[in-house]
């Protein structure tokens, strides 16, 4: 059986009403399950704790970036055919809309940064419509810089690359992640990360990002404050992140995956 995370159970106001059935089925699946993969340590704990699963029988199978962190398509676009005007640095952010991701926490620093030390960056948010995301259209339109604020919903992989790459800072305050595929994507293709503290993401980050409370929004501006006025720090953060990424590749994924198989066959 594979669980990549336990939102279900640990976040249940962030989640719709089908996804909450899956604790249930879960527990039943476990009772003829022999073994458990998952995505993280943090993912394997949560197994531990909330479904008594005994650690020994739980396999981590690391994820892996889309990207390549080369071409990735990109030399085709060198004039994106999107309503956004790259001559404005802008701040990112990929995912799905929904309250999991704390992208109102994004909003509020942006407001803050914009208020307090007139940033000139735009906020670009690239993910489709998800559950319970009208407070977050609202946050938007809210602010006294909507206008600067780009909903741009789903984009092909060449254009979010496209995206990654240009971007001053990649932002992502989620609140639970079973990994955090995002952040991995953003660094390998040399985007700065601030992401959060919590879960499955400092793993995956490593020392290569900024982690943050993300309950706290004025730290979440502070932080991409320090990337966008610190040049040089910028640069170590790009790579530290490319160096980062390497450590991960589906190549050990299916390896770890294989060797989980051949586990219960010995």
């Amino acid at each position: 059986m594979t669980i990549y995370d336990l939102t279900c159970v640990k976040y249940p106001q962030y989640i719709n009403s089908v996804v909450k059935t899956y604790f249930k089925r879960i527990k039943q699946c476990l009772q003829w399950t022999d073994l458990v993969l998952t995505i993280s340590e943090s993912a394997k704990q949560d197994i531990v704790d909330y479904l008594k699963v005994k650690p020994e029988r739980i396999w981590i199978t690391p994820l892996a970036s889309r990207y390549s962190g080369k071409d990735e398509g990109i030399a085709s676009l060198e004039h994106p055919q999107i309503a956004y005007d790259f001559s404005r640095p802008y701040l990112l952010f990929v995912s799905t809309l929904e309250p999991r991701k704390n992208i109102i926490a994004i909003v509020e620093a942006f407001n803050y940064l914009k208020a307090k030390y007139k940033i000139e960056h735009q906020l670009v948010l690239i993910g489709q419509k998800g559950w319970k995301y009208k407070p977050i259209l609202r946050a938007i339109a809210h602010s006294h810089w909507h206008e600067e604020i780009y909903h741009l919903d789903y984009l092909s992989d060449s254009y979010v690359a496209w995206f990654y790459k240009q971007a001053d800072v990649f932002v992502y305050p989620s609140h639970y992640e079973g990994f955090g595929l995002p952040v991995l994507e953003a660094m390998t293709l040399g985007a700065p990360v601030v992401t959060s503290n919590t879960s499955s993401l400092p793993e995956v980050a490593g020392d290569a990002a900024l982690l943050i409370d993300p309950n706290d929004s004025i730290q979440l501006a502070e932080a991409i404050l320090k990337i966008i006025s610190d040049s040089q720090f910028r640069q170590d953060l790009i790579q530290k992140g490319k160096a980062r990424a390497k450590l991960f590749s589906w190549e050990r994924t299916a390896k770890e995956t294989l060797n989980a198989y051949k586990s219960l066959l010995s």
